[in-house]
């Protein structure tokens, strides 16, 4: 019965979305031969999944999301769900320091899959990675989100080392290298070009790399497949897609849930 009240609530959202955005040309509705109109600007508006922003910067469009006092955003929080991304690779690399660093060398490296440089949930997870691990550069007051290309120098400007104290000893933290997984289609998000990145990253890197982070599981898994899990590189998604799940038990090093159910 409580599925069945929630379903409810999600398709009147959905109406009033409708509503809001299939207005008459004339700025107003009527129905039933009732005589009172409407006008756009007083209709509900409900954003989501995801919050209106600036496709090259990622940056909230508050006009939209504050259109007039009915107007709501139905989805999960960006950055809290980035932070705990972060805080859990952290935590990660605290439980396993003795096998995380694979050639002993006394830097964590790691990787990151970008899915859209202008999406402000990849902005969010890119920022909580990068802040939760000390790597994080202010950029106009935010962390940067910028790919930083190749950077096993470590001299890139988007990002600078962190370090990591377990045990006694002090860890540098570094990313090695980070893109937007975008394909010759201009689709982003890709999956497939995440797997081929990875490859071209391990074959340059090598036992450099000791973390893959990725935007959200469909990345994820996908260098997981076409290389960490048989090179022994925990990965960590977002998304908690059930292959990913699945994959935890097999070395994948875990994901985000953001949970329909609560959203809904």
């Amino acid at each position: 019965m409580k599925k069945t009240k929630t379903l409810g609530m999600v398709l009147m959202l959905g109406a009033a979305l409708l509503l809001g955005a299939c207005g008459s040309g004339s700025g107003s509705s009527s129905s039933g031969g009732a005589d009172k109109t409407v006008a756009n600007k007083d209709k509900p508006v409900v954003w989501y999944n995801r919050q209106p922003s600036n496709s090259t910067d990622g940056k909230l469009d508050m006009a939209a999301l504050t259109f007039n006092k009915d107007t709501y955003y139905v989805g999960f929080d960006a950055n809290q769900g980035a932070k705990v991304q972060g805080e859990m690779i952290k935590s990660y690399i605290e439980k396993n320091i003795a096998t995380v660093d694979r050639n002993g060398d006394g830097t964590i490296g790691y990787v990151l899959a970008i899915g859209d440089v202008g999406h402000n949930d990849s902005i969010a997870r890119t920022r909580g990675v990068r802040a939760a691990l000390g790597t994080a550069v202010k950029k106009g007051g935010n962390v940067d989100s910028t790919p930083t290309g190749m950077n096993s120098d470590g001299k890139s400007k988007v990002v600078k080392d962190g370090s990591l104290s377990v045990g006694g000893k002090t860890y540098k933290i570094r990313e090695l290298a980070s893109q937007e997984m975008k394909n010759n289609s201009g689709a982003t998000w890709d999956a497939a070009t995440a797997g081929n990145t990875i490859g071209t990253w391990s074959s340059s890197l090598g036992k450099q790399i000791d973390i893959v982070a990725s935007n959200n599981d469909g990345m994820g898994m996908a260098m997981f497949n076409a290389w960490s899990k048989e090179n022994k590189v925990p990965t960590f998604g977002y998304d908690a897609n059930s292959d990913a799940v699945a994959a935890i038990a097999e070395g994948y090093g875990g994901t985000i849930s953001q949970h329909a159910d609560v959203q809904a």
